[in-house]
């Protein structure tokens, strides 16, 4: 889990992370505790590197093809009449 905290940090999840800051300190300034909850889920989102997506179902999954398995494809001209 610690792991998970301290590595891969791109500029989106600093930004995610700025912003559930951001939304908590309003929060706590105007008390409004609705809000603070969410602001809460805003900034546990980006710490653990986790979305709004079950467990990463959302991603597109890598393809990695090795090119050895590209069949020759044949074309045959089709004229008009």
């Amino acid at each position: 889990m610690i792991q998970n905290i301290t590595t891969n940090w791109n500029i989106f999840r600093i930004l995610r992370l700025a912003l559930g800051l951001f939304l908590m300190t309003e929060a706590i300034r105007t008390g409004n505790w609705f809000m603070t909850v969410f602001a809460a889920a805003m900034i546990i989102m980006p710490l653990l590197n986790i979305g709004c997506c079950a467990g990463g179902n959302c991603a597109v999954p890598d393809n990695k093809s090795s090119g050895s398995d590209t069949d020759e494809v044949e074309f045959e001209e089709v004229q008009s009449k």
